[in-house]
This record gives C-alpha cells, structure tokens and sequence, in this order.
C-alpha cells in the first residue's frame, strides 16, 4: 500500500507491504533512515536531526508526527469504519453458533474481508463502484467461512458416526 499526504509544501510518501509489515518513508523523494519498528529519522540541510514517528494502522488509519505537527496519511470517515467492520459481524455468528470451529474459520475469514475492504476503501475508485464491492466481499468472506464450517463438521460426524458404532 502506498499513501502520500503534502503538508507545508513537503511531500510525503509511505509505503507499507500488508504481509510483511515492511514501512519505508521518503519525504521530497529522498528516502528517510528506519530507526524503529514506527519511527524514522532525516538530516536536515542544517545538520539536525528530525524523527517522524508513524502513527495508527492500516485498519484505523495512518498519521506522520513530524516536528512540525501530524500529517495524516488516511483518516476513516464513518462509513468506511461500517465497511471495513462489516465482515467482522461473522465473528459473532461464528463463535455463538458454531463453536470452536466456526468461531476460528469466521475470525480468519472476517479480518480478511475488513483488510480487502480497507484495501478497496482506500483505492481510487468511485464511491458508487467501492459501496457494492465492499458488500460483496462480506457476503463472499461469510459464505466462505460458512460453507467450510459445514463441510468440516459434517466430515468429523461422519468420522465419529463410523466410529461409534464399532466401539458399542
């Protein structure tokens, strides 16, 4: 994912990779030192040295805290936090009426749908084309978890009716 914000006539552009949690920041094209797992370091024409410490996540939203003041790189309106949570709603289905299993499956299967739909949330795609997308990856990621459930708890009765009737 790539962000970019201009503030006071600097330009800033993070890069964050989702499976590695790799983050690189450049400000005016030239790339800043890493000094922690959030915070990053540039010498100034003046020889002082200036950190920018990157604030939030992915799913909350991204803000620089610079030495001038914050840059935000994304802020969530509300509908975005209904979309992006939207998936997450199975987690409940998942645990109250499923069990271990389902609970597990809905919870892998909703944090993947709430970062597809961040993903989609912060693409530049029109609002009137990203509204049903996002819809539609939470009725994908709960038939999916659903539809696994199923056939996974089906195979383990069939594995324990086969087995019961030996053992009787």
């Amino acid at each position: 994912m790539q962000l970019t914000a201009e503030a006071n006539g600097v330009l800033y552009l993070y890069e964050e990779n989702a499976w590695t949690g790799k983050r690189s920041l450049t400000v005016n094209g030239v790339p800043l030192t890493k000094t922690g797992k959030r915070q990053f370091s540039v010498t100034k024409e003046d020889g002082t040295v200036s950190y920018i410490t990157v604030k939030g996540s992915f799913l909350s939203g991204i803000s620089l805290l610079t030495s001038e003041g914050e840059v935000v790189l994304v802020k969530n309106k509300w509908y975005d936090w209904v979309f992006i949570f939207l998936p997450l709603v199975g987690i409940v289905v998942g645990v109250a009426g499923c069990g271990a299993l389902g609970g597990g499956l809905s919870a892998f299967f909703g944090l993947l749908g709430a970062f597809v739909n961040a993903t989609l949330l912060r693409s530049k795609l029109s609002m009137s084309v990203k509204i049903p997308l996002c819809i539609v990856v939470f009725a994908v990621v709960s038939a999916v978890w659903f539809l696994l459930y199923l056939v996974i708890a089906n195979a383990i009765l069939d594995a324990v009716a086969g087995i019961l009737p030996n053992v009787l």
